[in-house]
């Protein structure tokens, strides 16, 4: 693209960018105007060349091991595909694939910047890098004036904060209990309790919430939630305000006043706010202080909305009378299958009659930058029957039209100039630490959410019924027995399905609600709230006290109606054992939620594990193969059934002819079998405390496991 000349603009935010002015003609007193913003009046973001590939893994899996598509078998690969992958290499089935491609812009504090593109231009993933939740490749990122790297990033999770697409909250959970316990995570512990309590609800009337602020977030409105997601990030008071596409599945009038308020927020504090939108009304675009328009990863346009309709109009594109801008720019750059794409030298036939562009050769001149031909071209009826053009679509002719590297060159020398002048040496202060709240701090109030969550989760109505209910088929099933050789299988039978129940329960139960506390934990750990080690404890110690109390219910019904034992001293000793293989389970649970985040997967692994470990719990399996002995001591079932069968079988059984103990009591009706024999009939091995202990190991190991495991995991970038 041929240099363009124009005036020095002394717009501090660059506004000869957009018409991808060289870097030789950046104005010194541009550059002046940029760096005079500091660290108290906002953040000034700049991002120079920023690049970011992905392996795209081909999917190879299941009983159709290929594509139902045919495979291109010429080995010469077609040039329209490789030209739309630039950069992308296969080997062994992986792809490399760009998604940011030398992508340069800046954004500064007062203003909005609009992200805008066709799905899959890179939006998101590039919201992503400016917030330092994802990698780049290559590039250059720097505020004020002072180039930053991963790790620093981390350290101004405090100043930037991310509003995501998607709503991600505990939805039982009221507004102002989101807003508090945010508050109480993230603001500074130099903040009196009463004044954070005031700033959330400063962020409730900012935010207009007043009228939700009590109720649960699972009733709100999509406009709603969002608000609740902005006030979630606000409340830290950042210099720097990132929306994925906040007026997603919002009606127009809620995204104008969405925007509106965001506006307002930017030119009242200062805040340098971005946000990524996919097409939004008239009013909407034009409301923007700054554009950037994306395709394929590419730029094709940074400056003002205004002067985005007079660059295309240069581009022989112009945006019809009335039309809406928007519109006319995802018209330009969303990519139709049903119009052919050509490279240079592609013949197309037409039939006659048909409208054709015709290029005059006078008004064809080379870009000796990029090698591409620009075309005029006039519309005109064709009468041959057989022409040939060279055509590309405006996305094609957008992307290669748009003067990245000036842009680039622009900012790098505007760092340059920061690095020279005093700006450079301490542009930004970062946090000495990287969580505002102590560690105590934070476990009471993750302890005092979890304990809501799992009071909002597990005492209902239907959990408490379902406890009782089953605690009353079960008694009456086993009402009232006997203490005689007859019921010897009876009791051993009641304390398996006991142990089998509640430990698959709490297994599946601690697996299945991970997945969706997993998000939130994510989203919330990205953003510096808090220590993962103060959350898992905290989840550890306050849900064990609920989670407990659902098999403590049907211990008290089944236990006494069906006359286990008179003596309170066994059933007291038989419920901790109970409550202790609940606690295991729900271990084993986390351990396989936390390591395998497919959900399908997980679901598939629990099963395995659980049915095995129930097998060799003793009940149905006495004579277990040498080979697969060591299985039952990782099984939670056998230890909590051979320490309630100790417990329970505390005196002599009476014989009773019925030759259910026929080694001991030999078919006679008389006599008695003494505990220790029937404990080694039966099958019971260790004493009553081995296995307490066997239970304690496994309600604590796994969770050690779990914990290990989400610290080695980091949340999936997108591709």
């Amino acid at each position: 693209m041929s240099p363009q000349q124009g005036k020095k603009d002394p717009d501090p935010t660059m506004s000869a960018v957009t018409t991808a002015i060289p870097g030789d003609q950046m104005s010194a007193t541009t550059s002046n105007n940029i760096t005079n913003y500091t660290s108290n009046e906002g953040l000034f973001l700049r991002w120079s060349r920023l690049t970011k590939s992905v392996e795209v893994r081909e999917i190879s899996r299941g009983l159709v091991k290929s594509s139902i598509s045919r495979r291109n078998i010429d080995s010469t690969p077609d040039k329209k595909t490789s030209k739309a992958n630039a950069g992308a290499t296969a080997k062994k089935g992986v792809t490399r694939k760009t998604i940011i491609n030398s992508v340069s812009g800046c954004a500064a504090p007062g203003e909005l910047l609009a992200l805008m593109g066709p799905s899959g231009s890179g939006k998101t993933s590039l919201l992503n890098t400016l917030s330092g939740r994802s990698l780049y490749d290559s590039g250059v990122l720097s505020i004020n004036g002072s180039e930053v790297t991963h790790n620093s990033m981390k350290r101004l999770m405090s100043k930037i904060a991310y509003v995501k697409q998607k709503d991600v909250f505990f939805e039982h959970l009221t507004v102002k209990d989101q807003l508090t316990y945010t508050a109480l995570l993230r603001l500074p512990p130099s903040w009196p309790t009463l004044q954070k309590h005031e700033e959330v609800d400063r962020i409730i009337n900012l935010l207009r919430l007043d009228k939700v602020a009590d109720s649960p977030i699972m009733l709100l409105s999509g406009g709603e939630k969002k608000r609740v997601n902005i006030g979630t990030e606000l409340l830290t008071d950042p210099n720097v305000l990132l929306l994925d596409e906040p007026t997603s599945g919002l009606d127009s009038t809620s995204a104008v006043s969405l925007l509106k308020m965001l506006h307002e927020l930017a030119e009242s504090q200062r805040k340098t706010i971005i946000t990524s939108i996919h097409q939004p009304s008239s009013a909407v675009f034009r409301s923007f202080d700054r554009l950037l328009m994306l395709a394929e990863g590419n730029v094709v346009y940074f400056g003002t909305p205004q002067k985005s309709l007079s660059y295309l109009r240069e581009k022989g594109l112009a945006c019809p009378d009335g039309y809406n801008a928007a519109d006319h720019w995802m018209d330009l750059l969303v990519v139709d299958s049903g119009v052919e794409e050509y490279d240079d030298g592609h013949l197309e036939l037409v039939q006659e009659g048909e409208e054709e562009d015709t290029f005059h050769e006078s008004s064809i001149h080379n870009d000796k930058d990029n090698g591409n031909v620009l075309r005029h071209r006039n519309t005109m009826k064709t009468a041959s029957t057989r022409v040939q053009k060279k055509k590309r679509s405006p996305r094609v002719e957008l992307i290669a039209a748009w003067d990245g590297e000036a842009v680039s060159e622009q900012l790098d020398l505007l760092l340059i100039d920061d690095d020279e002048t005093t700006v450079g040496s301490s542009p930004i202060s970062l946090d000495d630490h990287k969580y505002n709240s102590s560690w105590m701090t934070q476990f009471h109030t993750l302890c005092h959410r979890s304990l809501k969550n799992s009071r909002s989760a597990l005492f209902t109505p239907v959990n408490l019924v379902k406890s009782a209910a089953i605690g009353l088929v079960c008694g009456l099933l086993w009402f009232q027995l006997d203490y005689t050789e007859k019921t010897v299988t009876d009791r051993t039978s009641y304390f398996f399905f006991t142990m089998t129940y509640w430990v698959f329960d709490a297994m599946f139960n601690s697996l299945m609600s991970f997945p969706a506390e997993r998000e939130v934990i994510l989203k919330e750990r990205s953003s510096g709230s808090y220590h993962l080690s103060a959350y898992f404890l905290a989840k550890t110690t306050s849900e064990a006290p609920t989670r407990l109390v659902l098999p403590w219910i049907y211990m008290v019904i089944s236990f006494w109606l069906g006359g286990i034992s008179s003596k309170f001293s066994i059933f007291f000793g038989t419920t901790c054992i109970t409550l202790m293989s609940c606690l295991a389970g729900e271990s084993i649970g986390l351990m396989i939620g936390a390591s395998i985040y497919d959900f399908e997967k997980s679901i598939a692994v629990m099963t395995v594990f659980a049915l095995c470990f129930m097998l060799v719990g003793g009940f149905f399996v006495r004579n277990v193969p040498e080979f697969m002995d060591w299985m039952k001591f990782l099984s939670p079932f056998k230890y909590a059934f051979d320490g309630s069968r100790q417990l329970v079988f505390d005196r002599d059984v009476p014989c009773d002819g019925s030759g259910s103990l026929e080694d001991l009591c030999n078919g006679a009706d008389y006599g008695y079998a003494t505990p220790e024999e029937v404990l080694e009939f039966i099958g019971v091995q260790g004493s009553v405390a081995f296995n307490v202990g066997c239970l304690f190991i496994l309600f604590l190991v796994p969770r050690i496991v779990a914990y290990i495991a989400l610290r080695m995991k980091k949340e999936g970038e997108r591709a």
